[in-house]
């Protein structure tokens, strides 16, 4: 009896274990969710790659890898870079390994984004991130990562989830590469900012100060220009522009030149999206300013007229010499910019981690 009663027992738990295995299985003809971006008010349409449609399944599975340092060697993550407290950039400087210094982007509407790092380098969001497996980021060994996913408890089902793909293991090491990037860039675009203290007032749901106010004219009116390269709704023009930081240009300072060769584009850099700008210091593309204090002064009075290729909105017959905004209005004109902090955004619980 004691022996048919064991035997029972055995027969119960693998069939317990077996039915377990079976739910983690998924149907041949399934099919990810499509998942289409709540767009803000006043945007423009974003850019989605036709080769890689957002669904619920392959954000999830990006989600989990922008935080998980399986990716790397060195336990490194792309949040080693892109801190939530600051807009999903980096207070530190990036060091590359030629040694020049660079602001960390931070992480916000890239959904909009038509290129991508200072210089435009990258013109795809969805290819953007494949540098990262390289030795100044990850230094990723493929081969062991392969093992690591497929040894996974979760990833090869979210992979089968995602892009339907059954063993990890089958795929190259380069079209690995470019599933888990698709998966992150799904991810990044859903990383939405517009829910600042600007956008509520354009709403009527709030009221800006009289200095609020005041910030706001001088940006938004000649008086300081700052809206031909940071207009609403994007706070930025995505375009690249020379706004005469140095007179003599060399090395990286070369700017959008090191990627055109055109001698029209020295000094140039692709104008950065002004929103949670009090949230993503250092300044400027080698973080030469720590202050948003720092920057309005140079815009005012520190620009290098005689810099190549000086976008003409600098060189304007009133501004040559400078802005000459007073001490008021320049104070005024950073709490304007403050005004474009979203702390709904930084405090999103979907764009934290999952684990």
């Amino acid at each position: 009896m004691k022996r048919y009663i064991i035997v029972v027992f055995i027969v119960v738990v693998f069939a317990i274990l077996y039915s377990c295995k079976k739910d983690t299985t998924l149907p041949a003809d399934f099919k990810a969710t499509p998942y289409t971006l709540k767009i803000p008010a006043r945007f423009p349409a974003p850019i989605i790659a036709i080769d890689n449609p957002m669904t619920e399944e392959g954000i999830k599975l990006g989600r989990m890898f922008y935080y998980d340092p399986i990716l790397s060697t060195n336990g490194k993550s792309c949040v080693t870079c892109h801190f939530r407290e600051n807009s999903y950039s980096s207070a530190p400087l990036f060091l590359a390994s030629n040694g020049a210094k660079i602001s960390v982007i931070p992480h916000i509407n890239l959904a909009w984004n038509p290129d991508f790092l200072w210089d435009g380098s990258e013109p795809t969001l969805d290819r953007e991130p494949l540098a990262d497996f390289g030795p100044e980021f990850f230094n990723t060994n493929m081969s062991e990562l392969i093992q690591k996913l497929k040894n996974h408890p979760k990833y090869p089902i979210l992979f089968k989830q995602a892009f339907n793909i059954d063993d990890i293991a089958t795929l190259s090491e380069k079209d690995l590469q470019l599933k888990i990037v698709y998966a992150i860039t799904q991810f990044l675009r859903t990383m939405i900012s517009a829910d600042s203290k600007y956008d509520k007032m354009l709403k009527r749901q709030v009221n800006f100060t009289p200095e609020e106010m005041d910030g706001m004219q001088t940006f938004m009116t000649e008086r300081g220009d700052c809206f031909h390269c940071h207009g609403d709704p994007l706070m930025t023009s995505n375009t690249f522009n020379n706004n005469g930081l140095d007179s003599v240009l060399t090395g990286s300072n070369l700017g959008r030149y090191l990627v055109t060769l055109n001698d029209f584009d020295k000094g140039k850099f692709s104008s950065p999206t002004l929103r949670n700008i009090e949230l993503t210091a250092p300044f400027m593309h080698d973080g030469r300013f720590t202050t948003l204090e720092e920057v309005v002064e140079f815009y005012n009075s520190g620009v290098n007229w005689n810099s190549p290729n000086i976008d003409p909105i600098m060189t304007k017959p009133a501004k040559k010499y400078g802005l000459g905004l007073s001490t008021t209005q320049k104070a005024n004109l950073v709490k304007f910019l403050k005004t474009l902090t979203d702390t709904a955004y930084i405090n999103n619980k979907d764009f934290m981690s999952p684990f």
